[in-house]
């Protein structure tokens, strides 16, 4: 006995038309903050490590011009070291580890296989949140006195320094999470 099998009709919740594409599908900010598109998240990470980038290359070229001349030059003793400490971070913990994953998982790698979206687009655009929440703890830290411990939070330079290496901290478990 032989039986036939009829697939159910799929339906499809957007129809795109021929010019349209994940860019110009729906447009204001609030669609680019509260997207689902892997690729939309993936700029969104491109355009925030691109700021991150920008302002830590704006440190380093304050640290070069300090640097530029013999005694203090354009910023005292202890502000270098809270710019030094501060661009550490920015390139470390919000350029160079988010980077790779954030940009390659989110828009390159889903376009290679040929996947429509991203398992759990969601929690990708959540983690693009915590991640940015992370990036305005590393501000609220510059803010409340800086930190002037270099990157690597090196425990004698980190435990006699003010509040701000709590702040820090609290700001790199986040971005990291």
């Amino acid at each position: 006995m032989s039986t036939t099998t009829q697939d159910a009709p799929v339906e499809h919740e957007e129809h795109y038309d021929e010019d349209t594409n994940y860019l110009n599908h729906e447009t204001g900010i609030w669609s680019w903050l509260t997207t689902k598109d892997h690729k939309r998240i993936g700029i969104l990470y491109c355009i925030s490590l691109a700021v991150v980038f920008l302002v830590a290359g704006v440190l380093a070229l304050f640290m070069r011009a300090e640097l530029s001349g013999p005694g203090e030059t354009i910023m005292a003793n202890e502000t270098y070291n809270q710019v030094f400490t501060m661009h550490g971070i920015l390139m470390v913990f919000l350029f160079l580890v988010p980077s790779i994953p954030a940009i390659l998982g989110n828009f390159v790698l889903p376009m290679q296989i040929g996947a429509k979206d991203v398992a759990f687009p969601r929690l990708n655009l959540a983690s693009w949140y915590v991640y940015m929440a992370g990036a305005v703890l590393t501000i609220t830290a510059l803010l409340t006195g800086g930190v002037d411990t270099g990157w690597t939070f090196y425990t004698p330079y980190s435990s006699t320094t003010g509040g701000g290496v709590l702040w820090m901290t609290a700001a790199i478990f986040v971005a990291g999470f």
